[in-house]
């Protein structure tokens, strides 16, 4: 029998395995052909349509509460004091705490230019975010066969 490589099998030897492993089966019954239930499609179909499990609805919640607390720590480091927030990482001096100020260092001049130019702007991103999550709201509790 010929090789194809060092870890491939011939068609003749795939056969001979197929063959052997069948006839080890048959002793025991195996496989039995089953039909399909006869609303397979139907049953997985409404599992699709259904609510999240309660394991993921419980996490649902904390997707506003992860940037909110973000948006704190940013708004005590810009505002405040610039090593507060670095300090709950660690020291300010090594590791996260030194990027967490690098961060707020950086974004400080930014934030008084917006502040002193165009604090309008600031209003305005205010407001798509909430344009954005009544939207989502509204979106999201209409079910999928309506919205498409």
């Amino acid at each position: 029998m010929e090789r194809r490589g060092d870890n491939e099998l011939t068609d003749d030897e795939l056969a001979t395995i197929e063959a052997e492993t069948r006839a080890l089966l048959a002793r025991w019954g195996e496989p039995q052909l089953v039909a399909p239930p006869a609303d397979l499609s139907a049953r997985i179909a409404r599992q699709l349509l259904t609510t999240p499990s309660r394991r993921h609805r419980k996490w649902r919640h904390l997707w506003l509460a992860v940037p909110l607390g973000l948006l704190a720590l940013g708004i005590w480091g810009l505002g405040f004091d610039s090593n507060g927030p670095a300090t709950l990482f660690g020291d300010p001096t090594t590791g996260f705490g030194r990027y967490v100020l690098t961060l707020i260092l950086i974004a400080k001049p930014l934030w008084h230019l917006l502040l002193a130019g165009a604090w309008w702007w600031a209003a305005g991103f205010v407001a798509l975010i909430v344009i954005w999550w009544l939207w989502w709201r509204l979106i999201s509790d209409a079910p999928l066969a309506r919205v498409w």
